[in-house]
C-alpha cells in the first residue's frame, strides 16, 4: 500500500515535525501560564506548588521560548554532556533494536546520518492498544535489520494530540523523509488484530 499523509500527521521532514513539536510546547506553556494566573487570582495567599519531579532534559525543554534559548541551551556544558551521552548510547545500541528517544534526539540522529546510507525508522506512539501491539511486534522483528536505526517517540511530545492518527511511522534515508505512514493500522487488512507477519512485511518495505 502507498504511504498516507492525512489528518494532523507530519507534512514535511525533520523541520516540520520539530516545528509542530515546538509549537505544541509553546501553546502548552501559554495554557499553563493562563491557568497559573487564574489560580493565583483566586487564591492569592496560596501559590500553586511547583513540580520538582523533573529531569534536566524535560525542565530545559519546558523553559525554551525562542531560538536564542536553543542556542543558550546548546552552550550549557551540563546539557551538552547529557545530550552527547544519550546520542552515544543510541549509536551504540540503536541498530536492529527499537530504542526510546525524545523528539530532539530523533532529529539529531536524522541530521547526523544525512550523508550516510543508514536508514532511520521512527515510530510515533501513544498508549492505545494499536500502538502497544505495533511496538511489541516491531521489537520482535527489528533485529533482522542491522543497518537500520529504530526509534520510538511519544507522539504527544511531537505535538500530535489526535489519537486517531497514531501510531505513525516515519522512514528516513540520507536525511530525507522517504516514508510517512499516518495511522499505520490502515496498512493492515485487519487494523485491530494485525499480526507479527503483517508488521514484518511493512517494515521490509520501509527499510528497503
Amino acid at each position: 500500500m502507498a504511504d498516507f499523509n492525512h489528518h494532523a500527521g507530519p507534512q514535511t521532514g525533520v523541520k516540520g515535525v520539530i516545528a509542530d513539536y515546538q509549537q505544541a510546547q509553546l501553546e502548552q506553556r501559554q495554557r499553563q501560564e493562563q491557568e497559573a494566573a487564574a489560580a493565583k487570582a483566586a487564591q492569592p495567599h496560596y501559590p500553586a506548588p511547583q513540580n520538582v519531579d523533573q529531569t534536566l532534559f524535560t525542565k530545559k525543554e519546558h523553559e525554551l521560548s525562542s531560538d536564542e534559548d536553543l542556542d543558550d541551551l546548546d552552550d550549557d556544558p551540563v546539557f551538552k554532556e547529557y545530550r552527547e551521552a544519550r546520542l552515544a548510547e543510541l549509536h551504540q545500541t540503536g541498530f536492529g533494536v527499537l530504542k526510546d528517544a525524545t523528539p530532539d534526539e530523533y532529529v539529531d540522529m536524522v541530521d547526523q546520518h544525512a550523508q550516510s546510507d543508514v536508514s532511520i525508522v521512527v515510530v510515533l506512539v501513544n498508549t492505545s492498544r494499536a500502538s502497544k501491539r505495533l511496538v511489541e511486534f516491531m521489537q520482535a522483528e527489528v533485529g533482522t535489520f542491522t543497518n537500520t536505526m529504530f526509534l520510538c517517540v511519544q507522539a504527544s511530545e511531537c505535538g500530535f494530540s489526535d489519537p486517531h492518527v497514531v501510531p505513525i511511522i516515519l522512514g528516513y534515508r540520507y536525511g530525507e523523509l522517504k516514508h510517512n505512514i499516518v495511522r499505520v493500522v490502515d496498512q493492515f487488512a485487519d487494523p485491530i488484530n494485525f499480526e507479527r507477519q503483517h508488521v514484518a512485511k511493512l517494515l521490509g518495505k520501509v527499510c528497503q
